[in-house]
């Protein structure tokens, strides 16, 4: 792993590629177009250096080897940034699995084996698209408070009053959500299309989802479970996140 110091006036990308030979070729190419680079080669890398660098772009490939897919990569990106631009570069060409990219939030999809002055084309017209848009270069954070409670993304860990809970990664995310919006009603459709990144179910199916997940967070969270002052219930609408 290739670690650029970080400097806010220079366009960086990451590169997300298991593959040695695959990902040098990448960066060795990028770098001839006055990119800096930072290399990556499994996806706990790249979750690791997200929060000390500002990136520009991500070059993500889905089959990453180490326990964690590219798919996981972007979810987890999303939930913190919606905005940084990410492009899957994959050799898998499924119709659903592209869908379920762009779904996930990637904002460009190329299919291995692939051309380089294509793919160099599509960065800088994605970086420059992006540059006149106005984004601002920003640090994927790592840690989030709200309130007593605190998530380490890194670490996957969520801690309240210091007391770390042990929990599923997708009570984490949910956890994440609301921390990102306390005190706020949450609609069901809203966090489910936030958290699970599709398209909400029928009305029915929602609620039972909802309920189900929200269950057994606040089992987790809740010091009297009957009545729970962290996550609050709004008749038939959703929850309010309370985090003190």
């Amino acid at each position: 792993m290739e670690i650029i110091e970080d400097e806010k006036d220079k366009e960086c990308i990451m590169v997300v590629e298991d593959s040695d030979y695959l990902n040098n070729f990448i960066a060795t190419n990028l770098r001839k177009q006055n990119f800096e680079v930072i290399q990556c080669f499994n996806a706990k890398e790249a979750l690791t250096m997200l929060p000390k660098s500002y990136v520009s772009l991500v070059i993500l490939d889905l089959n990453l080897g180490d326990g964690l897919n590219g798919m996981s990569v972007l979810h987890s990106i999303r939930l913190q940034d919606k905005i940084l631009p990410v492009m899957i570069v994959s050799s898998v060409q499924d119709s659903n699995t592209k869908i379920k990219g762009f779904r996930e939030g990637c904002d460009d999809y190329i299919t291995k084996p692939f051309y380089i002055d294509e793919l160099l084309l599509r960065i800088n017209r994605m970086i420059s698209k992006f540059s006149f848009m106005g984004y601002e270069k920003k640090r994927v954070s790592s840690v989030y408070t709200s309130g007593i409670f605190e998530i380490n993304m890194e670490e996957g860990t969520l801690k309240k009053n210091g007391k770390t809970i042990p929990m599923r990664k997708k009570q984490l995310d949910l956890m994440l959500f609301f921390i990102q919006n306390p005190n706020k009603i949450l609609p069901f459709n809203l966090i489910y299309q936030n958290v699970w990144n599709e398209p909400a179910p029928d009305e029915k199916t929602l609620e039972g989802n909802m309920y189900v997940n929200i269950r057994s967070l606040r089992l987790l969270i809740e010091e009297d479970k009957k009545n729970p002052k962290h996550i609050v219930s709004v008749s038939k609408s959703g929850y309010i996140f309370v985090p003190n």
